[in-house]
């Protein structure tokens, strides 16, 4: 029995000649180069029957059948013309075919069905063609609706005989939710929640008027209580008690514009520019002092980090205190003295959401908004608003600013581009003092037209703001048990 290689082998002696023969004789074959690259099918060599013979070009025939149908011979009557190695017979070529297959290739296709570049990058395959409902750029792009700020206040307070001073601060709001309003001799007292007015106190001095009010920022029953004679007294607006009175100076009596609260601790400033930290916890009170300014001080606040003092006076002058070399009884000085001013400062307010930043605003003669750098004491803007500013509040839910001027108008600006917001001019004289609500939404003013105005300025979504609070609460929220 023959294996199928002998088989082979026997069928190929049996076509024309012997093995050797049709081995010698393919050496001979002639490969059609081009129609091989420009085919996309098994190309078809039809030359390999042509055979050089030194003595005479002879046409080969009776080839294997199996290898024509393998399709690497091919039976033709045309008479072989050999070629080059490099170089085929032009006649072996089909020029047609090859044409033909040239001329596809730059046929213009759909240009949807072209792949445009970049944009198989990273991916294995296309992704499947989707049809969209709408074109994306025609769809309405939705708009947030502009702020709406009343122009008319809210709640409007009778405030008889309140001393028209540019250089007093006259109201405070607590924690609890009660302002504070000092009407010359008398503190008033308007609860927010319910709505009603209580009498807290009556100056007990012949002469003497109250020049200013600020809560404690530790227990917002506790309310300071400056006069004109010196005096620095403690409230309880609770119970309507007076829990102390600390006098400022006995030699050179004067009264106390400003009040600044730094936890247990309140600084007062002076008609005569001084400035006294008084510790309410102990009987000696007075726990350190400056004395940096030549005129009187209507300006004083600390920082909500407490780490700086700022202070300004009638002397055009803005002084920053390091909270670390405050508290010392043999006298401070300032780390920066500001000078820029051409007028009393006394609107001062602090960024609460960048405690190193101060904002300043000048009077009549100034009438400019300075920003200042508390580390460097540099002034980082400054822009004109044409009137006199007495008094400022930052808001940091709308990262604006609230300034009140000599011409009985309230002023919102965008920070940091100082953009004008919003004027809200209802004041009859000009505005002595504003201060700000705990949830920082009201804004109170009290004008030389013996009234006070509640603005309903700074709205906000409080069921947006409690979730905010529940998110951040939850990611800093740690387990109870670790195993």
């Amino acid at each position: 029995m023959f294996s199928s290689f002998n088989r082979t082998l026997q069928e190929v002696k049996s076509g024309d000649g012997s093995l050797s023969r049709i081995l010698a004789n393919s050496q001979n074959m002639t490969i059609n180069a081009p129609q091989l690259l420009l085919s996309n099918s098994l190309p078809d060599l039809s030359n390999l029957g042509s055979i050089k013979s030194s003595a005479k070009k002879k046409q080969i025939r009776g080839y294997d059948p199996k290898l024509v149908s393998m399709g690497l011979v091919r039976r033709t009557n045309r008479v072989g013309t050999g070629g080059d190695r490099y170089i085929p017979c032009r006649k072996a070529m089909n020029m047609e075919q090859a044409s033909f297959y040239l001329t596809a290739a730059t046929c213009v296709s759909d240009p949807s069905k072209l792949p445009k570049p970049k944009e198989r990058i990273l991916k294995f395959s296309q992704e499947r063609p989707a049809i969209l409902d709408k074109n994306e750029d025609d769809a309405p792009k939705t708009k947030k609706s502009a702020r709406h700020i009343p122009d008319r206040p809210e709640k409007m307070l009778d405030a008889p005989n309140v001393n028209n001073d540019f250089y007093l601060n006259h109201m405070d709001w607590s924690g609890g939710n009660i302002l504070a309003v000092a009407l010359d001799q008398e503190v008033y007292l308007w609860n927010a929640l319910e709505g009603t007015v209580s009498l807290l106190m009556t100056a007990g001095l012949n002469e003497e008027y109250i020049t200013s009010v600020k809560f404690s920022s530790q227990d917002s029953n506790i309310v300071a209580i400056g006069t004109s004679m010196s005096r620095v007294q403690l409230w309880d607006v609770g119970t309507g008690t007076l829990q102390r009175t600390m006098l400022l100076d006995e030699h050179s009596p004067g009264r106390i514009p400003a009040l600044s609260w730094c936890q247990h601790i309140v600084s007062s400033g002076s008609r005569t520019g001084g400035i006294r930290h008084h510790d309410v916890r102990i009987m000696d009170h007075v726990v350190g002092y400056a004395n940096n300014h030549d005129q009187e001080i209507c300006g004083l606040q600390w920082s909500p980090d407490f780490r700086f003092l700022a202070s300004g006076a009638n002397d055009n002058l803005v002084c920053i205190y390091n909270a670390n070399r405050t508290f010392q009884l043999q006298g401070v000085e300032p780390d920066h003295i500001l000078n820029k001013h051409e007028a009393a400062i006394k609107a001062i307010g602090w960024c609460p959401w960048k405690p190193t930043l101060l904002a300043t605003g000048g009077g009549s003669a100034d009438h400019h908004l300075r920003f200042w750098n508390a580390f460097s004491g540099v002034c980082v803007r400054e822009v004109d608003v044409t009137t006199q500013v007495s008094g400022l509040i930052w808001n940091e839910e709308y990262r604006e600013i609230i300034t009140s001027h000599g011409d009985g108008a309230l002023r919102i600006w965008k920070y940091p581009n100082i953009n004008l917001v919003k004027t809200l001019a209802e004041h009859e004289d000009r505005i002595l003092s504003i201060c700000a609500s705990p949830d920082g939404e009201m804004i109170a003013s009290i004008g030389g037209d013996e009234n006070v105005r509640i603005w309903h300025c700074f709205e906000v979504d409080k069921v947006a703001k409690r979730l905010e609070r529940e998110k951040h609460a939850s990611m800093f929220t740690f387990p109870q048990n670790f195993r």
